[in-house]
């Protein structure tokens, strides 16, 4: 028979399994924008706030792209 700790330890590992399902991927430091391609700084993943949301836009729009402004 299991104890406590053992529904505990199991139930914590399916959670763990579903939030690794649903996390956002990590972008990759490429050294300029992702949206607007613009150079940027070594730790910054978009120049600006509105990029950023752009992108975001895009994302869950499906139509997700290095430089994706270039694609209008």
């Amino acid at each position: 028979m299991s104890d406590a700790a053992d529904n505990a330890a199991k139930e914590a590992e399916l959670h763990f399994a579903a939030a690794l399902k649903v996390r956002r991927p990590v972008l990759p430091f490429l050294g300029f924008c992702h949206y607007c391609i613009e150079p940027l700084g070594p730790t910054s993943h978009f120049c600006d706030a509105d990029c950023r949301y752009d992108y975001e836009r895009l994302a869950i729009n499906g139509k997700l792209g290095t430089g994706a402004k270039s694609l209008k």
